[in-house]
């Protein structure tokens, strides 16, 4: 092999390594760059406010409290811990703010990720639980998510449950047997120590709240 022959290839071995030197830096601040694009920001309690999301200054112990699921099983506050957990207060004889919040949370649900998902449970705690049976809780969640959950029982310890998550409600009078609820479409928040750590506040607006969501569950 000749030097001039000899020269040239090494130089063309330099162009590559220098050119798939380029590439591996180019790759790393593109990978680097989307990472911190995707990644969820910190927020601030404040920031959070104004996505909707109400943090309290600190988490709050939820009293005890023996309610039914929708199977009919005893549930205590062991039920909501291990997993976070998105607590509505409503009633299946709601004309519109239920259906169309569960409607919402199903939204919600929707676009998280299969492992978020997973560690996250959505519920419906009945404020007219003199109707709303188990059963009636069941057949009314199978409409918006299989893995919905339903909460009832005793009105006294729904109403203490409810107030121990900031989320009033009251029967309005009149109205015989067709009576209605006036209740609050705020969304309880429950971290998996079984403890209240806020509310996302009416209306939803899902893209926000999926973002606040993250953010808490990452570092709240």
């Amino acid at each position: 092999m000749s030097e001039a022959t000899e020269a040239t290839n090494k130089q063309r071995r330099g162009i590559r390594l220098t050119v798939l030197i380029i590439v591996l830096i180019a790759g790393s601040l593109v990978a680097g760059f989307f990472y911190a694009f995707t990644k969820a920001r910190v927020m601030t309690k404040d920031e959070l406010r104004d996505q909707g999301a109400y943090l309290y200054e600190n988490p709050r112990m939820i009293p005890g409290f023996s309610l039914l699921d929708e199977q009919g099983k005893t549930l205590t506050p062991e039920a909501l811990k291990g997993q976070w957990n998105l607590i509505f207060f409503g009633f299946t004889y709601c004309p519109d703010i239920c259906p169309t919040t569960l409607a919402q949370l199903k939204l919600l649900y929707q676009e998280l990720e299969p492992d978020v998902q997973a560690n996250t449970q959505i519920w419906l705690a009945s404020v007219d639980p003199a109707r709303d049976t188990p059963e009636q809780m069941r057949s009314y969640l199978a409409f918006f998510h299989p893995l919905f959950r339903g909460i009832t029982g005793d009105f006294l310890e729904i109403h203490r449950f409810a107030t121990a998550l900031n989320i009033p409600f009251a029967k309005v009078p009149g109205g015989g047997d067709d009576y209605m609820v006036d209740h609050s479409a705020n969304v309880a928040l429950v971290n998996p120590q079984g403890h209240s750590l806020g509310f996302f506040k009416a209306p939803l607006d899902i893209s926000k709240m999926k973002r606040s969501f993250l953010t808490i569950r990452e570092h709240y």
